[in-house]
């Protein structure tokens, strides 16, 4: 399916069901996740490309963040060897690193808010979807900071990494949401992530696929996984669907009002 076909469907409201990957797609972690980063490398007095390092630690979260600690220590070894900027040091000192990024990061994150965007993109799919989120962040977590947003009357349940039978890029990470509604037909489905483990369960599942490169993999990784659509972020998906976005209206006058001032 093609990228207008995806705007099309949207715009026809022919899609069904929505299911929203959670950290990076609607909640913004990026700066959680570099202040985490560089106040540990600060303090143990390691230089690195930032840039690249985040890339390489916030996948590795992404991949861990549902896992019980004991399984993150008996994995760690295999886990932590696509960090580069640590590849120099000794095993338990890379450990030790990475469980304290790891802790400022879950810590931090409790205060990220939603991408701009993200409420009036959740009310526009509401009006004719079942919405549902799968995180692999755990799904207290994902509830809390859906409650601070005052959007949890618009989805149906919240599935978190203790509550999935598989995590992506499995197939079987969606099968409770698939389940409860085997009505809704694979290509009634929408999936929004900004992994390719996101993308890659969706595809293998069956269901349509948008790629949103907001949270931790660039705009050209994901394009190599082939999601139905793939945009910035969701104010330009806005944009594309002709949804108002409030935010990006008031800062759009704040500059004109400056500008003529």
């Amino acid at each position: 399916m093609t990228d207008q076909k995806i705007i099309k469907k949207l715009r026809e409201r022919s899609f069904r069901g929505v299911i929203f990957d959670f950290d990076g797609t609607l909640l913004d972690v990026m700066e959680p996740l570099k202040k985490s980063i560089e106040e540990v490398y600060t303090e143990k007095n390691i230089q690195t490309d930032m840039e690249l390092t985040i890339q390489e630690i916030g996948t590795t979260l992404e991949s861990i963040q549902g896992y019980p600690i004991p399984k993150i220590l008996l994995q760690s070894y295999e886990i932590f060897k696509a960090i580069s900027s640590l590849s120099h040091l000794r095993y338990l000192k890379k450990l030790r690193i990475a469980m304290k990024i790891f802790g400022k990061y879950q810590e931090y994150s409790k205060e990220a808010s939603i991408f701009p965007g993200s409420k009036e993109l959740i009310s526009f799919l509401k009006k004719d979807c079942v919405l549902f989120i799968v995180s692999h962040n755990q799904t207290r977590s994902v509830i809390e900071s859906i409650e601070k947003e005052g959007l949890e009357k618009y989805f149906e349940d919240f599935y978190g990494a203790d509550k999935l039978p598989a995590l992506k890029p499995h197939p079987d990470a969606f099968l409770p949401v698939l389940e409860k509604y085997k009505k809704i037909k694979g290509s009634e489905w929408l999936i929004f992530g900004d992994m390719p483990t996101d993308i890659e369960a969706g595809k293998e599942a069956g269901l349509c696929t948008v790629g949103i490169a907001s949270g931790i993999s660039k705009k050209e990784v994901l394009a190599e996984f082939r999601p139905d659509l793939l945009v910035n972020s969701i104010t330009e998906l806005l944009e594309l669907l002709g949804i108002k976005n409030d935010r990006i209206s008031n800062s759009n006058v704040q500059k004109s009002l400056k500008i003529k001032s």
